[in-house]
């Protein structure tokens, strides 16, 4: 394990290396550079380059960044975005219904909340920034996985063991799948009690300008309270997710 957060270290070295002016750099570049062997900068390059981190150029022999370290970049440029817009709807939301409001992304096979408006005459505890979500018994997650590729869904549901958490909550594939084909129609998801019981959430996806679903938010709170204004609430998540979709540059095909 030693050796192996040695050898990441090493190859964070490498990538910051292009960072600076300069744009190319041969293995010998690098290993004068880093004061590192150049052995080890052979072997830390070929497998940067496997995984499309570095890219070498035929003519010259020289390594740039490679399609991979752009595509990642274009994400976190697309995530900042995400939260510079979103902070601004969810407060708004937060504040039209008096109730806590979270934005959701998928993370490898897991869902994560990853931003939270609390309303100020009450505080939920869970879930906070950070926290892992089921997928099948919240808003978010139905969303996101509703608007998924299905490969992509297929790895995430391959992990979901659809654990009854309430009497409510779905336990079972097959239901499960008929559930997001609704969502996927409706553009909109619910938490019937089934992560919780008593906690209810009405949930809208946020599109980018590729078309994807970037992430989901939802608004929770009282079951009995979110029931009661249901319609308006319904009403509110679908104009706000047009509105952050549309600022993300999502244009919709009629």
């Amino acid at each position: 394990m030693p050796g192996s957060i040695q050898s990441l270290k090493k190859a964070a070295r490498i990538l910051n290396l292009f960072t600076q002016d300069c744009k190319f750099y041969g293995i010998t570049d690098i290993a004068k550079k880093l004061n590192l062997p150049k052995p080890t900068v052979q072997s830390l390059v070929r497998t940067l380059e496997e995984i499309g981190y570095l890219e070498k150029d035929p003519l010259t022999s020289k390594y740039m960044l490679g399609p991979a370290l752009f595509q990642l970049g274009m994400k976190f440029i697309a995530t900042m975005d995400l939260a510079v817009i979103a902070r601004v709807w969810m407060e708004r939301l937060c504040r039209q219904f008096d109730e806590a409001v979270h934005v959701g992304m998928m993370v490898g096979t897991k869902v994560v909340i990853v931003l939270r408006a609390d309303p100020a005459s009450r505080y939920m505890v869970f879930p906070q920034a950070g926290s892992v979500i089921p997928v099948h018994t919240s808003g978010i997650g139905k969303i996101l996985l509703a608007f998924m590729e299905e490969d992509r869904r297929d790895e995430v549901l391959a992990e979901c063991s659809y654990p009854r958490l309430t009497e409510r909550s779905i336990d079972n594939r097959a239901d499960f799948l008929s559930e997001l084909e609704r969502v996927r129609s409706d553009s909109i998801a619910f938490d019937r009690e089934e992560s919780l019981t008593g906690l209810s959430c009405v949930s809208g996806p946020v599109f980018n300008n590729k078309g994807q679903c970037l992430a989901a938010f939802s608004v929770s709170g009282n079951a009995q309270a979110i029931e009661t204004k249901r319609e308006e609430i319904i009403s509110a998540v679908r104009y706000v997710s047009s509105q952050i979709s549309s600022q993300l540059g999502y244009r919709r095909e009629y």
